[in-house]
């Protein structure tokens, strides 16, 4: 199963969000249990450069991507996915352009903590409790 990462659940885990670690760091626990994980080429630069803000040191911040690219694949983005975004009816243009990658890679599912983001998505939207639940059964 495809399953599409939404750049705030990695940034929740590297950075130890308070808030939603947990949560998130146990959905990420789930790449050995059949499931296949990605994360756009885009969501790389952004975290590389949140994280690097946040540690003030590239050679670490490289290293926090390098373990990253243990749990995820990354997914490129075409022109195909940059045309599909601006021709949508998506209000916010990052998200528009994650469905259309996960579109692309024919994922199952977009794990998202913003819902609300994704509610004209084609592909099946969960929250992170959701697919924890979903990944027990």
């Amino acid at each position: 199963m495809i399953v599409f990462i939404d750049t705030n659940l990695i940034l929740d885990v590297m950075l130890e969000n308070a808030d939603f670690y947990e949560e998130s760091n146990s959905v990420l626990s789930c790449c050995n249990k059949g499931y296949d994980f990605y994360i756009s080429a885009a969501a790389c630069t952004d975290i590389f450069y949140i994280v690097k803000r946040t540690l003030h040191n590239t050679e670490e911040t490289k290293q926090v991507m390098k373990n990253l690219l243990t749990t995820v694949s990354v997914a490129g983005i075409d022109e195909s996915c940059i045309r599909n975004a601006l021709e949508s009816n998506w209000n916010d243009f990052e998200d528009s352009v994650q469905h259309e990658v996960a579109q692309q890679i024919n994922a199952d599912i977009i794990v998202t903590r913003n819902q609300v983001d994704y509610k004209l998505s084609t592909v099946r939207i969960m929250t992170p409790a959701e697919f924890l639940s979903f990944a027990k059964a």
